[in-house]
């Protein structure tokens, strides 16, 4: 107690801290003020981050809501679900084997859609670990014909992005609170039929270290969960920036699924007009970008995997895309590509599944 004061005292705090007593506080820190973690948390908003290089903004860009552009917020806590409050400054990772994350994905609004969408008739978009929800977010505004769901394990930052979503009267978006590798199926059941046409695995938790490889996103579980709720003709989108994450995906997709996913080299449902692949995506120009850290090289879990090279062609090539189909990046891809950095990616197509053995095929 006394070294506290002491050193309050010593930067002229009248050498009583808050804890022992009151003491008065700088200016910029009085009730009203704008704190520095308060101006931290005053992100660029998502019109600005797709801004392309030519200075033109994508539509929709310049909405503002109360003076402030959308999915731009001066307050840096949100209430959660059990009426705690909560930071959205959260850790980039979190256990998803813990007992509060370790549960299926909740059905919002008791699978009733039409609470959740405008119009749940149109084609579904469904990001896994959407992070801070950007994607979506940009997706659902530049998109409007399709509706978009994001799903996060990290509760304050769906609460955000659901803020936004409010605020933007966006009505063809939402965002749910779940961790998809602990069960996905009865999300996917609930669905209006059909509607699912793209589901998006982007740079998950790598899991470097080999004791923490079973928390993987992309499991067997899920992979074959997918397998089964996915529409035939929709299609399953994997990336990340590092390359042995990547192959863990494919790998575990074709091992664990292999009569109902085909790998692709394009976007071919008929669905794909609206996500027009051949329109320019330009990564974001930060002005304070740093160089940040190259991980595209590096070992996971020691360079050993299950069903390692099982998405691997003859050669022993996994066949990257060369370009995101999808006319739309994340933050961390583009985030990478404006490092001159590789993305790693791959697409695959729900085909029907073949009979069961002693089961007559139909006629032709």
């Amino acid at each position: 107690r006394r070294c506290c004061c002491s050193s309050v005292a010593s930067v002229g705090g009248g050498g009583v801290c808050w804890r022992c007593g009151p003491m008065k506080r700088p200016a910029d820190e009085q009730p009203g003020s704008a704190s520095s973690d308060d101006e931290d948390d005053d992100e660029q908003g998502p019109e600005e981050d797709d801004a392309g290089g030519d200075g033109e903004k994508p539509a929709g860009a310049g909405e503002t809501v109360g003076g402030r552009p959308l999915g731009k917020r001066k307050r840096s806590h949100v209430v959660l679900s059990n009426g705690r409050m909560a930071s959205t400054k959260v850790r980039n990772h979190v256990n998803p084997l813990l007992p509060h994350f370790n549960k299926p994905v909740a059905v919002p609004e008791g699978g009733d859609w039409s609470k959740v969408f405008q119009d749940p008739s149109k084609p579904l978009v469904m990001d896994l670990g959407c992070a801070k929800g950007r994607f979506c977010l940009e997706g659902a505004r530049r998109f409007p014909d399709f509706n978009w769901i994001g799903i996060e394990i990290r509760e304050p930052l769906v609460v955000r992005a659901n803020e936004w979503v409010t605020e933007g009267n966006l009505r063809n978006l939402h965002y749910i609170f779940g961790n998809a590798s602990a069960g996905i199926a009865d999300l996917l059941k609930a669905l209006p039929s059909g509607a699912l046409r793209r589901v998006t695995v982007q740079c998950p938790d790598p899991c470097f270290k080999k004791r923490h490889q079973k928390r993987r996103m992309v499991t067997q579980r899920l992979v074959q969960e997918l397998g089964v709720g996915m529409p035939v003709g929709s299609a399953l989108f994997v990336q990340s920036d590092v390359e042995q994450v990547a192959m863990q995906m494919v790998d575990t997709v074709m091992a664990c699924a292999p009569h109902a996913f085909m790998r692709v080299d394009r976007l071919s449902d008929g669905a794909g007009a609206a996500l027009d692949p051949s329109a320019p995506v330009e990564p974001v120009r930060r002005v304070n970008a740093t160089a940040g850290r190259d991980y595209k090289d590096k070992d996971v879990g020691g360079g050993k995997w299950e069903h390692k090279g099982a998405g691997a062609d003859a050669e022993g090539s996994y066949r990257w895309l060369a370009e995101n189909p999808l006319g739309l990046m994340s933050e961390r891809e583009s985030s990478t590509i404006s490092r001159g950095l590789p993305m790693f990616r791959a697409l695959f197509e729900r085909v029907a599944q073949p009979p069961p053995t002693g089961e007559a095929k139909p006629a032709a």
